[in-house]
């Protein structure tokens, strides 16, 4: 173990503060507050005697709205402008202070203290001198010296370059570290599981609201933006039920014109298969017709050649005939001249 006579002056400040710290908490006790706490006008800064700009009311309403949400989801209670109890090492007592704005995991609004604070946040009056001296420095401290985990400083007018400033409570050291917002101006909470704040643009900045606030992935919207977003979605489905409409209606008359085209087609066909039907009945019958008259002219071929095979009969019969004829003819004249010549030979014949 080290002594603590080897440990370096940071080290042994460091210890002290955190011995400091321990017996500073152990002092800060819940109690009932004061009946005068609630008493007065909100956000108003009796020490100071200033109260808040339209900016500043605004920006703690539209915030406030948002992160009461996040509050019911993750079963915290919201402080606006409420009384809390912190420790003031000053006055080295407890004392009242009125954060714009805290989450708390606290069931007794009644007597809550610093150390139930989960996220405190300071709208900056820029107005004031004083008045920004105290949300930056003052509030920044004693929430820094309660050790409340994250404090956010928001400057609220919108044409103020300045935004959103964000403080992590270290235990180590027993102080606040500045927390990169990054490229995106992104605080993650660490506090608060889920829980994201963003900065807007420049450019989409107006009275009251310079912050988007993101839970679990989705943003979280105000009624009257939750509203014009229902209302927004509302439209979209229709126009989207419209145009599911519209287009099954358009598939619908494409499918009956590719049906009707189908028909045609299909009718086309019959209508050329009948055709091509009658095309080839004619062919055939034509076939036929053309067989048919072959047969025929065969037919008169035969007729013809037979005639002429009769006349050629007939006429060689006819030749016969006449050479037979003649051959009888002169057989019969051979004969008178052989008996002629017989008789004059003086020949009888019986």
């Amino acid at each position: 173990m080290t002594s603590t006579a080897t440990l370096t002056r940071p080290q042994t400040e460091l210890l002290q503060r955190r011995a400091a710290h321990r017996q500073m908490r152990a002092r800060l006790i819940e109690k009932p507050h004061p009946e005068d706490a609630t008493v007065g006008t909100p956000y108003y800064d009796e020490e100071l005697d200033v109260a808040q700009s339209p900016a500043h009311h605004k920006t703690v309403q539209k915030l406030g709205e948002l992160l009461d949400r996040v509050a019911a989801w993750e079963g915290l209670q919201s402080l606006g402008d409420n009384p809390v109890w912190y420790w003031d090492a000053d006055e080295d007592c407890q004392r009242i202070l009125y954060p714009d704005y805290a989450l708390t995991d606290a069931e007794n609004l009644g007597s809550v203290t610093a150390k139930s604070l989960l996220l405190a946040i300071e709208v900056v009056t820029t107005t004031h001198r004083r008045k920004e001296e105290k949300d930056t420095i003052k509030m920044r401290n004693w929430n820094e010296l309660n050790a409340v985990p994250e404090f956010l400083l928001l400057y609220p007018e919108p044409d103020d370059p300045r935004g959103l400033i964000a403080y992590r409570y270290n235990k180590d050291q027993v102080a606040y570290e500045n927390v990169p917002l990054g490229p995106r101006r992104r605080f993650v909470s660490q506090a608060i599981d889920g829980l994201v704040i963003e900065e807007l643009a420049p450019d989409a900045r107006s009275v009251g609201r310079k912050l988007r606030v993101f839970y679990r992935g989705e943003e979280v919207r105000d009624a009257d933006a939750a509203d014009r977003l229902a209302l927004q979605e509302a439209r979209a489905r229709e126009a989207a039920d419209r145009r599911t409409l519209q287009e099954a209606q358009a598939r619908e008359a494409a499918d009956r014109r590719v049906l009707q085209e189908a028909q045609a087609r299909q009718q086309e066909a019959q209508a050329r298969e009948a055709a091509d039907r009658r095309a080839l009945q004619e062919a055939q019958a034509r076939e036929a017709a053309d067989r048919r008259a072959l047969q025929e002219a065969q037919a008169r071929q035969q007729e013809a050649q037979a005639r002429e095979a009769a006349e050629h009969h007939a006429a060689a019969a006819e030749q016969r005939a006449r050479e037979e004829a003649q051959a009888r003819m002169a057989a019969e004249q051979q004969a008178q001249r052989a008996l002629a010549l017989l008789e004059k030979a003086g020949i009888k014949l019986d």
